[in-house]
């Protein structure tokens, strides 16, 4: 069977896939099973969310994006800033971070982080709990690039210091 073939929409992904554990997103039109969340991931996915609304975003973690039928994709912490759309957003976030967990593929992060810049969204981080490496999106060369000490967010005059992130999820440990 061919991969368009098996490609499928957002109302036949919800209807086989919406009550499964772990959650699965929809990339490109393919049911993909989330990475386990361990521990460490899920400590940093608090600290961000909680650094997010410091910062002055409305800080959602595992909010499902619903811009395209076959693209569902759930960053780990989102960004809003203005009117919230419910139960999707359904237009462009502020801000998209990704955490990576020992077994997400990092072509597949490449990819979701290629759509979000398609989507309009300016502000995307990914970050490595294990190694302590952070990239964000760089709409010059189409591609995520190392940030070393702080990120300068573009949807708000703030800036995001990387060392009081990993600070934070030391406290936390």
């Amino acid at each position: 069977m061919s991969i368009a073939a098996e490609k499928i929409m957002r109302s036949a992904f919800r209807e086989r896939f919406a009550q499964h554990k772990p959650t699965y997103e929809l990339l490109d039109g393919v049911p993909v099973q989330k990475a386990l969340p361990t521990r460490l991931h899920s400590i940093l996915q608090f600290v961000l969310a909680v650094l997010l609304k410091e910062c002055g975003f409305k800080s959602r973690p595992e909010l499902t994006l619903a811009i395209d039928d076959a693209w569902e994709p759930t960053p780990d912490v989102c960004g809003i800033l203005g009117p919230e759309e419910d139960p999707y957003p359904t237009h462009a976030i502020a801000v998209a971070i990704e955490v990576l967990s020992p077994d997400d593929r990092f072509v597949r992060v490449i990819q979701k982080c290629r759509k979000y810049a398609e989507w309009g969204i300016v502000d995307i981080l990914v970050y490595d709990p294990v190694s302590r490496e952070v990239w964000c999106w760089d709409t010059a060369t189409g591609g995520l690039r190392e940030s070393r000490d702080t990120y300068q967010f573009q949807s708000l005059p703030v800036t995001l210091s990387h060392h009081e992130v990993f600070r934070r999820l030391d406290n936390e440990l």
